[in-house]
């Protein structure tokens, strides 16, 4: 009952809105700056795909303001509820290991939507427009690189490779989420934590840049084409999200330890 409650209240602020505007933007952008001879090379949707096309602006820019959209819809519920006095009164009716579960895990489902719903809605659009057909093997559509860990899967099944790259980018947007709402755990001045986030997946992007260790860099590999570039680009994928997970785990079981929320 609780988490109904909570996650209505969360799909009925404003800042979720912002979040998914912010999205859409992403995804119109990448339509507007495609490269239009890549685009019309061949009657096939994944050409145009945000993540998939590397010629359009959004597919890089989408993933690497997903943190922020993230933290616009969920991070900062907690730092609401406590700086606006509602905390009390609902600790008067929970205990605050039910209240911290119940707000991480609507804020994950919250925050994994607003980054996956943008792509759903433009994939719907352009599937309607163009073939869904597999591309045909070919240097000139080459959009996998050969030796990455989803070639075979996207040449054979494109349309489940989309999918899944939809689960990996829901999957991080809901970490993305989590993150923000365990740094309002500790940090004490309103809206701080909505930075987080983003400042956590910036620290990975410069470390990758100056050591020249591209895959470090979260950025890189979560648009589900140029994750294909690096080797093993999967594994990056999947300790990032158990290094991500780790963290909000140990934070939240850490301020269990401790006297509660405050």
């Amino acid at each position: 009952m609780l988490k109904r409650v909570e996650l209505i209240r969360l799909l009925k602020r404003w800042e979720l809105y912002v979040a998914l505007a912010i999205g859409f933007a992403m995804i119109i952008l990448q339509a507007v700056t495609i490269y239009p001879d890549n685009a019309n090379f061949i009657n096939n949707a994944y050409l145009h795909l945000t993540g998939f096309d590397g010629t359009g602006i959004g597919s890089n820019l989408y993933y690497m303001v997903l943190p922020i959209m993230s933290s616009l819809a969920a991070s900062s519920i907690y730092s609401e509820d406590k700086h606006g006095k509602v905390l009390n009164f609902v600790l008067m009716r929970t205990t605050s290991r039910q209240y911290m579960h119940t707000t991480l895990t609507t804020g994950f489902v919250t925050g994994g939507l607003v980054g996956a719903l943008p792509l759903l809605l433009e994939g719907s659009y352009f599937f309607t427009r163009y073939s869904t057909a597999k591309l045909p093997v070919s240097q000139d559509l080459m959009l996998i690189d050969k030796a990455g860990w989803g070639y075979h899967w996207f040449m054979q099944s494109p349309m489940s490779y989309w999918l899944f790259s939809i689960l990996i980018t829901f999957a991080f947007s809901g970490l993305f989420s989590l993150i923000g709402i365990v740094s309002s755990f500790y940090i004490k001045k309103k809206t701080i934590e909505m930075a987080v986030p983003f400042i956590f997946t910036m620290v990975t992007f410069f470390v990758a840049n100056f050591s020249g260790w591209d895959p470090i860099s979260i950025p890189y590999i979560l648009p589900p084409t140029f994750s294909n570039d690096y080797k093993n680009g999967q594994y990056y994928l999947l300790f990032w999200f158990v290094v991500g997970m780790v963290i909000v785990f140990v934070a939240t079981f850490y301020k269990e330890r401790q006297d509660g929320l405050d």
